[in-house]
């Protein structure tokens, strides 16, 4: 699994230490371009700010939890008694006012509360999905460039198999799926890696023609597997024949 930064380029695996640049702090990053709004990127933020909404939703309910047992219908009937007892003298039903008062205004919390305590879940909602996305999204183009495949025709396949799981520890790791949603396991029994499911995709009949050749030449030298097309029939660049065999086989673009 090729790794988004490390410390030294020797780290690196060498046939793919051209795709990594230097940085101002010394290490090196993996260096990816864009591609229709896909690309590598720096999620630590976004974690952060994942746990720090988390930590605030924890205080939230250790603030609003005295409060759990508090019919709304009775607390709005005691806010309108309340109201009645505005014409009452307050010497006389100081006690009554006071109770009446307190309840309206527990109320009032509660309320705040929930409403507070959704809109962080909200907001938690949406940056576990952003963390999600970019987590499968760098790993996924990770691999295929290290298979050297398309990286904009295979990332959509990739992400449709694959799954973010949070561990205890709160790191985000990618899972290969089945259509169901099922973990998939490889012939050791171990979970699938990302990389073992381009692998997978690569020697397949329908997607082995978005990879590069394996160089092999001479007697040993596979055929082309681009549906009766050669690279010599289409001509080009890498891009022209991507471009051919996505208009011929019906690909995403």
């Amino acid at each position: 699994m090729l790794k988004a930064v490390v410390e030294k380029i020797e780290d690196a695996p060498e046939t793919v230490r051209s795709f990594y640049k230097a940085r101002e702090d010394g290490k090196f990053v993996l260096s990816v371009e864009e591609s229709d709004g896909y690309a590598l990127e720096n999620i630590s933020g976004l974690k952060s700010a994942l746990g720090k909404e988390r930590s605030t939703r924890e205080q939230l309910e250790r603030d609003v939890i005295r409060f759990k047992d508090i019919d709304p219908d009775k607390a709005r009937e005691a806010l309108a008694k309340w109201e009645e007892f505005q014409t009452i003298d307050p010497a006389k039903e100081a006690d009554k006012i006071a109770d009446t008062k307190f309840n309206a205004a527990k109320d009032q919390l509660v309320k705040r509360h929930g409403e507070e305590i959704k809109g962080r879940d909200d907001r938690i909602a949406r940056l576990t999905g952003a963390v999600d996305g970019l987590t499968r999204k760098q790993q996924a183009t990770a691999a295929i460039a290290e298979a050297k495949g398309a990286v904009e025709l295979l990332l959509p396949h990739v992400l449709a198999h694959t799954k973010v799981k949070e561990t205890e520890a709160g790191e985000f790791l990618p899972q290969v799926v089945d259509t169901a949603g099922e973990v998939r396991f490889n012939s050791s029994g171990e979970p699938m890696t990302v990389k073992e499911l381009v692998a997978e995709m690569r020697a397949s009949d329908s997607f082995s023609r978005a990879f590069d050749g394996d160089g092999q030449s001479g007697s040993g030298k596979q055929p082309d597997k681009l549906g009766g097309t050669t690279k010599a029939d289409v001509g080009g660049d890498k891009a022209a024949r991507t471009a051919h065999f996505a208009k011929k086989f019906n690909l995403p673009k």
